[in-house]
C-alpha cells in the first residue's frame, strides 16, 4: 500500500469520519438489548474490520484509540455499564482484529476488494471465527454483569456479530478498497444508468417487502439482488446487499414487515433477520466474485462456439472429443485433475475405459442416445474407475454429438465431464440426515422400524433366528425440564445416548423413538442376553449424573421393556408387546426392566 494510501487512512480527518461510523453502527446495535445482556446484532465489525485490513499493523494504535474509546463511550453509557465498558471495548477492537489479521494473510485487499472466491470465503469464515472465540470472554462478563445467562449471551455475541460482520464487511471492503469509486469513474453512462435502475429496483422491491407485515414477503429481495449481481458483478451484489441490508434493520426495528410473522421473542425476530441477510450475502457474493473468472472463460472459448457449444457452458469442466465408436480423440488438460490420467496415454483409448466396469453400460447407452440424435445433450451419473490409490469420483456426463460434414458424414462426440463427487457427498449425506435424530445422533424412528422390519423378515424365514426389541423411557422427563431447563433436558438425552451406544452391541441399534423414549433392535439375542444388554444400560444410567454449569447433580433413571420377536410377528406386534411391558415397568415404581411373557 502507497505511503499516501496510508496517510488518508490515519490522519485525523478520515479517523474522525471512522469513529462517527463506528459510532452509528454501535448505535444501531445497542437498540437490539432484548432482554438485558449483550445486543442481538452487532453492525461494528463491519466497518472496523475492514478498516484494519487496509492500515497497516504498525498504525492500529491509532485506529485502537479511537475505536476503544467510541465502544467504551456507548457502552458505559447506553450498553451494559462502566464496568463492562472496560473489558468489552478491547474485545471489540480483538475481534475485528482477528479478522483483519486472517484476510491480510489470506485474502489481501490491496489489488481490491471480493476479486476472488477465497477473499469472501475468509470474510464468511473469518468473522464466524472471530465472533465464537471473543463470545467466551464476553459473555462471561455480560452474564456477570446482567444476571444473565451464560450461553444466552454467547449465542446473542455470536450470531449477532458473524452475521453483522457478514452483511456489512462486503461493502466495507470496495468502499475502502477504492473498488467503488474507479467503478464509478471508468463506467460509461449506460452502465451508471443501469446501475441506478438496479439500485432502485432493490430499494423499491426491498422497501414494499419489509415496509408491509400481511405477506411472507421476505424472498421477494433475491431476485433484484440477483439480477444487479449479475449484471454489475462484486459491485452490484455489495451494494445491493447493503441497501437490503438497511432496508430490512430499519423497518424490522421500528417492528413492521414479514418479522412481525415470526416468533413473538425480539431476539429470535432479530436473529431471523440477520440469519436471512447472511443468507442472501452468502449466496450472492461467491457469484459475484467468480463472475470475473467465468466471463474471462466465455471469451476465450466464444472461437469455438460452433464446433463445442457445450463447452461454453461448462467451461471449467473437463472436455472430451470422442470418435463414433467411443474412442479420444482429444481431453483437455484437466483430465488430469480427476486422478492418474495423462492426456497422452488416453488418447486414441476408449473413453470407457475412465469408468467403474459396472457404470460403463449408462455412459454407453448415452452415448448411443445421443448419435441417434445429433445436437442434443445426454446427461449420465457415473463413477471414475478407482486410481492408484483407490480413490473414485463420481461426475456428470453430458454428451452432445455434432456433424462434421458437409451432409453429416462425418459424427463426432463432445462429452463435457463435471466432479460431482461434493454433490454426491451431500446427498448421501442428506439421506444419512433423513434417517438420524439430530440431538443425538442416534437412528431416528423410520430408520428403526427399517431395521425392525429386516430382523422380522430374517426370523420369518429362519426358525432358529433369535432376535428382541426393547423400549426405554426416562422416567419423569418433564420434571428435568421444568426444574433445570430444556438445555438440561436435552443433555439427559444426549447421556442416554451415549452411555447405550456404549453398552450395546456392534451389530445392535440404538434409535430415539420422540421425546424421552428410545428403542433398541437386538438381532441374534435371546431373551436373557437382551435383558442383561438393558440392564447393564438400565444401571449405568442410573449412576451416571449429569453436572450442570452451575454445580447442581441431576439424577435420572429409566424404565424399559423388553419383548421377544416370533416368527408370525408384525412390527406393529411387537410394539405393542414392548410398549405394554414398557408400561407394567412404569407402573411397578419405574427405574426398572419388565420383560414380556
Amino acid at each position: 500500500m502507497a505511503r499516501s494510501d496510508v496517510r488518508s487512512l490515519t490522519g485525523t480527518g478520515p479517523l474522525l469520519l471512522f469513529g462517527a461510523g463506528y459510532a452509528a453502527a454501535i448505535g444501531v446495535s445497542l437498540l437490539t438489548r432484548f432482554g438485558g445482556g449483550v445486543a442481538c446484532m452487532w453492525l461494528a465489525m463491519g466497518v472496523l474490520s475492514p478498516y484494519l485490513a487496509k492500515v497497516p499493523v504498525r498504525d492500529w494504535w491509532r485506529v485502537a484509540i479511537v475505536a476503544i474509546g467510541v465502544s467504551a463511550v456507548l457502552t458505559a453509557v447506553a450498553g451494559l455499564g462502566p464496568v463492562a465498558a472496560i473489558p468489552l471495548a478491547p474485545l471489540n477492537f480483538i475481534e475485528a482484529s482477528i479478522l483483519a489479521l486472517l484476510l491480510r494473510r489470506f485474502a489481501p485487499v490491496d489489488d481490491g476488494a471480493l476479486r476472488s472466491i477465497g477473499q469472501v470465503a475468509v470474510v464468511i469464515g473469518g468473522g464466524i471465527l472471530a465472533a465464537g472465540l471473543t463470545a467466551f470472554p464476553a459473555s462471561f462478563v455480560a452474564a456477570h454483569v446482567t444476571q444473565t445467562g451464560f450461553w444466552h449471551n454467547w449465542t446473542n455475541w455470536t450470531t449477532g456479530h458473524a452475521l453483522g460482520t457478514i452483511a456489512l464487511a462486503p461493502i466495507g471492503l470496495l468502499l475502502l478498497s477504492g473498488d467503488l469509486g474507479h467503478w464509478w469513474t471508468g463506467a460509461t453512462r449506460g452502465e451508471r444508468i443501469e446501475a441506478g435502475v438496479h439500485a432502485a429496483f432493490v430499494t423499491l422491491v426491498s422497501a414494499g417487502t419489509f415496509a408491509q407485515s400481511v405477506l411472507p414477503l421476505s424472498f421477494l429481495p433475491i431476485l433484484p439482488v440477483t439480477l444487479a449481481t449479475f449484471r454489475l458483478g462484486r459491485i452490484g451484489a455489495a451494494v445491493s446487499t447493503l441497501i437490503l441490508s438497511m432496508i430490512a434493520i430499519f423497518f424490522s426495528l421500528r417492528g413492521v414487515g414479514p418479522v412481525t410473522l415470526m416468533p413473538p421473542d425480539p431476539s429470535l425476530r432479530i436473529h431471523l433477520v440477520q440469519f436471512y441477510l447472511a443468507t442472501v450475502v452468502i449466496t450472492v457474493l461467491p457469484a459475484a466474485a467468480d463472475l470475473r473468472r467465468r466471463k474471462d472463460v466465455l471469451r476465450r472459448l466464444a472461437a469455438s462456439e460452433a464446433r463445442y457449444r457445450l463447452v461454453t457452458e461448462n467451461a471449467s469442466d473437463v472436455v472430451l472429443t470422442l470418435d463414433a465408436e467411443g474412442r479420444i480423440r482429444f481431453v483437455s488438460p484437466s483430465i488430469e485433475g480427476l486422478g492418474d490420467y495423462r492426456v497422452a496415454a488416453l488418447l486414441g483409448t476408449p473413453a470407457g475405459n475412465l469408468l467403474a466396469p459396472e457404470h460403463r453400460p449408462a455412459a454407453a447407452r448415452a452415448h448411443l442416445d445421443a448419435l441417434r440424435d445429433p445436437g442434443t445433450s445426454q446427461v449420465v451419473e457415473v463413477e471414475t474407475r478407482p486410481d492408484a490409490e483407490g480413490a473414485q469420483r463420481w461426475i456428470e456426463m453430458r454428451m452432445r454429438a455434432i456433424e462434421g460434414g458437409p451432409a453429416g458424414t462425418t459424427i463426432e462426440l463432445v462429452c463435457a465431464i463435471r466432479d460431482i463427487s461434493k454433490r454426491k457427498s451431500v446427498e448421501a449425506e442428506l439421506q444419512r440426515a433423513a434417517r438420524t435424530d439430530p440431538l443425538t445422533g442416534l437412528a431416528n424412528r423410520r430408520l428403526f422400524n427399517d431395521a425392525l422390519d429386516l430382523v422380522l423378515e430374517r426370523v420369518a424365514r429362519d426358525e432358529r433366528a433369535k432376535a428382541c426389541i426393547a423400549i426405554f423411557d426416562i422416567d419423569h422427563f418433564k420434571r428435568v425440564n421444568d426444574a433445570f431447563g430444556h438445555d438440561a433436558g436435552d443433555r439427559v438425552l444426549a447421556r442416554f445416548a451415549q452411555i447405550a451406544q456404549g453398552v450395546t452391541r456392534a451389530k445392535d441399534l440404538v434409535a430415539r423413538l420422540g421425546g424421552e423414549e428410545f428403542g433398541l433392535v437386538l438381532p441374534g439375542a435371546g431373551r436373557e442376553e437382551a435383558q442383561a444388554i438393558c440392564e447393564r444400560l438400565r444401571a449405568e444410567f442410573a449412576g451416571a449424573a449429569l453436572v450442570l454449569e452451575d454445580g447442581s447433580h441431576v439424577w435420572t433413571t429409566v424404565s424399559a421393556g423388553i419383548a421377544a420377536i416370533g416368527g408370525e410377528d408384525s412390527r406393529a406386534d411387537v410394539m405393542r408387546i414392548a410398549d405394554a411391558a414398557l408400561y407394567a415397568a412404569k407402573r411397578a415404581g419405574r427405574d426398572r426392566l419388565v420383560l414380556a411373557a
